[in-house]
Parts: C-alpha cells; sequence; structure tokens
C-alpha cells in the first residue's frame, strides 16, 4: 500500500475513519444524494479511512469550489449511490482495483468522472483512492471565462478516464496538487492554491471529453500580433497598479490608436476592458479564496485591491461577467 498524502500532514483532516461500516454509509450519505446511498460490505472486516487535503472543511460540496480527497478501504466494499445536482467527482484509483456501473452502464476503466445526479454503483476491492470534487457553478464559470458567456446547458463528462488520451499528464497533476495541498503550502499562499485549482480545472476541461468539447475547440485563437501580447501582458503583470491606456500603448510600442485598433480587431474588445476582464478574474479567485476559507477580508476589500473603486459599477461589472452578484461568490450558495 503507498505512503498517503495525509500521513504526517498537519493540514489534512480525517473525515471518517475506523471499522464502523455503517458510519462509512453516513459519511457518504452527507457528501451524496442521501436517499440513494446504499453501502454492502460482503465481508464486513478491516478499515477504512477518508481525509481531506484541500478545500472547505464541510460535508458535502462547495459550489463555487473544489475539493480533493484521499479514501483507504482495507476491505472489499460495493456503493450504490447518487451525485448531488451541484457537483462532479473525479475518482482515481491508485492501487487496488475498482469497477464502475455508470447509469447502469459499464466503465471499462479505473478512473470516472460523475457530474450531477448520476447514477453509479462501485465495486471497490482494497483501494487507495483520490477523489476531486468540482462544484457544478466552478464549472459553468470556467466555461463562462472561456466562451465569454454562459453555457446553456448542463456539462456532462464522459465518464471513463483514459491514460493513454492525455488524462495521464491529468492525473500525475491531481497527484502533484495533492502532496502539494498536504504540504501546507496552499495554506501558506493562497495565491499558489487558486492558479494550481485553475491548472487543474482547465486542464480536465481541456483534456477530458465532454458535451461542451465542441464549444472549447472553437475558441477563438490567441492573437497572434506583438503589440497586442505585450499590452496583454502588461496588464496581466500590472493587474493590481493604476494603468492608462498612454501606458498600455507604450508597453506595446505603438500608438494608443492603433493599439485600440488591433484591441478590436483582434479580441473585440479596447484594451482598458480587457484589463477590467484581468481584474476582474483576479477578484473572482480572490472571493473563492474566502468562500471556501482560505483567506479573509470583504467584498469591498477585494474590489480596492484590484482596483475597482466605484462599487456600485463593479457589481455590475461582475454580475454581467460571472452571472451572479460578488457577495454570493464570496459565501457558500445553494
Amino acid at each position: 500500500m503507498r505512503k498517503r498524502f495525509s500521513e504526517g500532514s498537519a493540514i489534512a483532516s480525517t473525515v471518517v475513519t475506523g471499522d464502523d461500516f455503517d458510519e462509512l454509509e453516513d459519511t457518504f450519505q452527507a457528501f451524496l444524494a442521501p436517499d440513494t446511498v446504499k453501502l454492502h460490505t460482503p465481508a464486513p472486516t478491516g478499515f477504512f479511512d477518508i481525509s481531506q487535503l484541500s478545500g472547505l472543511r464541510i460535508p458535502g460540496i462547495d459550489p463555487n469550489g473544489l475539493s480533493v480527497y484521499e479514501m483507504t478501504l482495507d476491505s472489499d466494499v460495493v456503493l450504490h449511490g447518487e451525485e448531488t445536482p451541484d457537483a462532479y467527482t473525479v475518482v482515481v484509483t491508485v492501487t487496488g482495483r475498482s469497477q464502475f456501473l455508470i447509469n447502469k452502464e459499464e466503465v471499462p476503466s479505473r478512473h470516472v468522472v460523475t457530474g450531477p445526479e448520476t447514477r453509479f454503483r462501485t465495486g471497490f476491492e482494497h483501494p487507495d483512492i483520490l477523489m476531486l470534487r468540482i462544484g457544478k457553478q466552478l464549472v459553468a464559470d470556467a466555461m463562462r471565462e472561456r466562451r465569454g458567456e454562459a453555457p446553456t446547458s448542463t456539462l456532462r463528462f464522459d465518464p471513463a478516464i483514459v491514460e493513454a488520451s492525455g488524462m495521464g499528464q491529468w492525473i500525475t497533476l491531481l497527484h502533484t496538487f495533492s502532496e502539494t495541498a498536504a504540504s501546507g503550502l496552499f495554506d501558506r499562499s493562497p495565491l499558489a492554491a487558486a492558479h494550481f485549482e485553475k491548472l487543474l480545472l482547465h486542464g480536465l476541461l481541456d483534456t477530458q471529453p465532454h458535451s461542451l468539447s465542441d464549444d472549447l475547440a472553437a475558441e477563438p485563437s490567441r492573437p497572434k500580433s506583438t503589440a497586442v501580447r505585450r499590452a496583454m501582458t502588461y496588464c496581466e503583470e500590472h493587474a493590481a497598479e493604476p494603468v492608462s491606456i498612454g501606458e498600455l500603448a507604450m508597453a506595446a510600442r505603438v500608438s494608443v490608436r492603433a493599439l485600440q485598433l488591433a484591441f478590436r480587431t483582434e479580441l473585440g474588445l479596447t484594451p482598458m476592458e480587457y484589463l477590467r476582464r484581468v481584474r476582474l478574474d483576479h477578484v473572482h479567485q480572490d472571493l473563492l479564496a474566502i468562500a471556501q476559507g482560505r483567506a479573509a477580508g470583504t467584498v469591498t476589500d477585494v474590489a480596492l485591491r484590484w482596483g475597482f473603486t466605484h462599487l456600485g459599477r463593479f457589481s455590475g461589472f461582475y454580475r454581467e461577467t460571472y452571472g451572479k452578484l460578488p457577495s454570493q461568490t464570496a459565501r457558500l450558495t445553494a
């Protein structure tokens, strides 16, 4: 059996541990649709342990965030259940065996993704497992960010994870994320956590096939002109500072008018609209960190930090981009 990430970690927290499998069933009911969960143990001996490595320390799901757990089962277990309406779960079998039926169809893979209200039957044989739980709203927000508009339907992943398709590298990334979370680095650096979570989420969206993959494949190509790339880099590096259109033009080494024309042609935005999007993304990540307990502060604190001094206009921009008020992101919403 591998050395678990949670061993010796001052950050990881125990969700449930022991040999009372009724308690284990109760735990699964707290995380999934409770009326659907049944746990069978053909030989109810051995022990189990579920520890949380990152995310909000509550049962269930943070609709705006993600959490990582590791589970060890020193037993054979059959679990029936249904995912909640608000969550996706990636199950990665590290050691042992796992067999999955998703919506009554056998999935020929040791690793799977379930989505909102997906029904499943899983047979576990002495496994070590990593579980990534992702809030439905976080996925919708990521798609909105990528496409500029909210998805009109719930994203559905193909359940089987095929490592040869590129998901093998993504699973390695999940291992690295888990190890880093258990080390305590993310608690000391919420910004690092936010960037890593984004990498994990967008890597999953780009690598694992899903119902909206064609929408992502149709994303406009990154602008090729040197002037626009320079201005975009300047926006990203100086987002927390006062920035004028003149400074952007100087960074891009072109005139203001030429820069405005290039942005309109290549991005459909003005340079200052692009800067606002960069700042809003930083705001969004900071508010998610507050909601997940990884940072402290108020919506006003975050808005001012990223250059939004008119709070009414800021709320309007944020709602237009993310479909909700900033105060709703900063706290868990059902």
